[in-house]
């Protein structure tokens, strides 16, 4: 239902953008743009959950230092502050096209709210997994919010949504895919040795069934 919902709300959607290109008003003209692009975004958002699970799209043997180094240099070069740690050749099976709109959103949410992002690969001997960790810099989240944040349109306090949109579906999606792959997404606190947070870790983990 909300797929369909979704699909038939982006015709009109993308008409009404056309008719505000004719709004004199440059700064209104802008505000508009911006609105109706938010509510692009949650369209597709929803959509894209709709569709998880449904799809025909088949594993891959990829190599996850290079899809990566590809996307975090997505956000370079939009001069967006993230960096990829020095990675091992670690090859996963994945859903390619999931596992990158997954990573997106997590970077871009360490970008967003936490003012960088700091993405690490390793290959985890140990139950035998593959962990994507992404640090920012960021305020953190309350400790009893951790979970509550990965509920579909929850939206935390104002301190870290004052100046976003969307439907609050970014982490929803993410650990939605996370777990089409076997796998989950963990959220945890940085804190410095003072025992202040400096920032929050998202760990997206899924086992590995290929390795060379």
């Amino acid at each position: 239902m909300l797929g369909a919902i979704g699909h038939d709300l982006k015709t009109p959607l993308s008409a009404l953008r056309v008719r505000v290109e004719s709004v004199k008003d440059d700064v209104l003209r802008e505000k508009m743009i911006a609105s109706i692009e938010d509510l692009r975004q949650s369209l597709d958002e929803i959509l894209l959950l709709a569709r998880l699970g449904r799809g025909q799209e088949e594993h891959e043997n990829v190599n996850l230092g290079a899809m990566l180094d590809t996307i975090v240099d997505e956000f370079v070069q939009l001069d967006k502050p993230v960096t990829l740690e020095p990675v091992p050749r670690i090859v996963g099976r994945v859903y390619a096209t999931w596992f990158r709109r997954a990573m997106r959103n997590l970077i871009a949410n360490a970008v967003l709210y936490g003012g960088a992002a700091r993405v690490s690969l390793n290959g985890d001997a140990i139950g035998d997994d593959i962990s994507i960790c992404i640090d920012d810099d960021g305020p953190g989240i309350p400790e009893e919010e951790l979970e509550r944040i990965f509920t579909p349109f929850y939206r935390l306090e104002k301190s870290r949504n004052s100046q976003t949109g969307g439907a609050g579906l970014g982490l929803t999606l993410a650990r939605a895919i996370a777990e089409k792959h076997g796998g989950t997404i963990r959220l945890s606190n940085r804190y410095d040795a003072d025992g202040n947070v400096v920032g929050l870790r998202a760990i997206f983990t899924f086992p590995r069934s290929e390795r060379t």
